[in-house]
């Protein structure tokens, strides 16, 4: 079987993926949240003029640095966030997880999924 066939099969293997298709209806769900929406938006503008500011040499002011704390508040309040972010975890540990035991193979070591902490956590066995 070639690279780019096993590279294929994972690639299927992943979107068939409980975690994946958590993540994809938390994503459709936060999206279709107008509220959610806009605390989004106004988190990345916020997020954005800090990164600005620091770009420029300027420290965030106090007053920036409470709203960006108190949307994260929001955030963290807002189901559909709180459950696209949750969704969105779990998908990260087990793409982090394939990608451990990518790289176990291509360093020579054995085991795997079963030689990395937390055994089959992530989806892996």
């Amino acid at each position: 079987m070639s690279i780019m066939k096993k590279a294929k099969d994972l690639g299927d293997a992943i979107v068939e993926s409980t975690e994946y298709k958590e993540l994809l209806v938390a994503q459709d769900t936060m999206q279709a949240n107008e509220e959610a929406q806009g605390i989004l938006q106004e988190f990345q503008q916020k997020q954005q003029m800090v990164q600005m500011m620091t770009m420029n040499g300027q420290e965030a002011t106090d007053e920036v640095r409470e709203e960006l704390t108190a949307l994260q508040t929001k955030m963290q309040e807002n189901e559909d966030i709180k459950n696209f972010m949750d969704a969105q975890n779990k998908f990260n540990q087990v793409m982090q997880t394939v990608n451990q035991v990518i790289s176990a193979a291509l360093a020579g070591e054995e085991g795997g999924c079963g030689s990395h902490a937390g055994g089959c956590s992530g989806g892996c066995c």
